[in-house]
């Protein structure tokens, strides 16, 4: 509906006005021809070099100064569109991030309370998981910036990374202590190979890391070396896929909404009307900024797995007061799809009414 920057697919046979320096090098040329003085192709490839360089110095300063109030104007822009945005989603985003706040708080208490015992029991599963559950809610903070910014396509994306990051959860849960420790140690390995890989970025830290590293390897295996290697022994495989990791706990990691995020991080072509974002264009555009179309599919899938992601922490360790902490976290998430949907079908009547009006 309101798409910030978008350009036409519309073919135009006017000048590209990128061409004045072009022109006039091919007229000096020319008229020097004509003139009797005719250039070598090497003299010409010389002459466009330096034409070239004095121009870029000259557009370079040029652009330079004329910065600062462009990016005023456009910060402008930008920050008259999020206020649209927010006024169009406002109760979906005022409700996303009252499931966040919840479940950040349900996991933080959570935290300070069983973290001595944890250490003292050498519980990996209470590691792995308190990981897990704060790195859910960093990509929930950063799905919640892409929503207001106007970016659907985006925040579908990291949700794919908020996904299998449950998916990870998941498996360690069903599967207990022993995978939490491979997972916790497979963190020490990979972080010893990449300091190998950057011999001048060497630090104190770094033999101590070698160490954990080398003993983790001497214990689970050279598997450990490989990107999901933590997880060789309990999916059979020496070199396991996420696919296989989610195999085995139940999940998929192909087809429906997964696929759809997974196809938005490469580069294949994809039709306009593909994206999210421009799902409520009635032609066609190439996007290239902002648009408040396409919010209910991301906002919808966000606040469930959020919520899936704090579910298995305090699942962890339950009792009636989490359970019904999380019973109530998980009204609010079931609400989402209605609102959202209930919210961008009166927008659209709306916008369409106005239009009507107009014409």
């Amino acid at each position: 509906m309101d798409d910030q920057k978008k350009k036409s697919n519309k073919t135009t046979t006017e000048p590209w006005p990128m061409d004045e320096l072009q022109h006039d090098f091919e007229k000096i040329i020319r008229e020097a021809s004509e003139e009797g003085n005719k250039f070598t192709e090497k003299q010409i490839e010389r002459l466009a070099s330096k034409t070239v360089k004095s121009a870029g110095r000259l557009y370079y300063r040029s652009l330079i100064e004329s910065a600062p109030p462009m990016l005023e104007e456009r910060r402008k822009q930008q920050a008259g569109f999020e206020l649209r945005n927010l006024r169009r989603w406002r109760k979906a985003f005022d409700l996303l991030e009252t499931i966040w706040v919840c479940c950040e708080e349900m996991g933080n208490a959570f935290n300070g309370h069983h973290r001595r015992q944890a250490v003292q029991e050498q519980d990996y599963v209470f590691e792995a998981m308190t990981y897990l559950h704060a790195k859910a809610l960093l990509v929930t903070s950063e799905i919640i910036c892409l929503l207001k910014g106007g970016f659907a396509d985006g925040a579908l994306t990291r949700w794919r990374t908020l996904y299998e990051n449950n998916v990870i959860a998941t498996l360690i849960r069903q599967e207990g202590q022993e995978l939490a420790l491979r997972y916790v140690a497979h963190s020490r390995v990979q972080a010893w190979l990449r300091a190998e890989a950057e011999p001048d970025n060497a630090t104190d830290e770094d033999a101590e890391l070698q160490e954990q590293a080398e003993f983790a390897i001497l214990t689970f295996g050279e598997e450990m070396k490989f990107r999901h290697g933590w997880a060789s022994k309990f999916v059979g495989s020496k070199k396991p896929t996420f696919k296989d990791i989610a195999a085995k706990c139940g999940h998929e990691a192909h087809g429906g909404v997964y696929e759809y995020a997974s196809q938005h991080i490469h580069f294949n072509h994809r039709m306009f009307d593909e994206l999210l974002a421009t799902c409520e264009s009635d032609h066609n555009v190439l996007l290239v900024g902002p648009s408040n179309s396409g919010m209910v599919g991301p906002l919808t899938v966000t606040a469930i797995s959020i919520l899936e992601a704090t579910s298995l922490l305090l699942l962890h360790k339950p009792n009636l007061d989490r359970l019904a902490l999380l019973d109530s976290v998980w009204r609010m998430a079931n609400r989402m799809n209605k609102l959202a949907g209930g919210l961008e079908k009166r927008t659209v009547e709306a916008a369409k009414k106005r239009r009507q009006f107009v014409s």
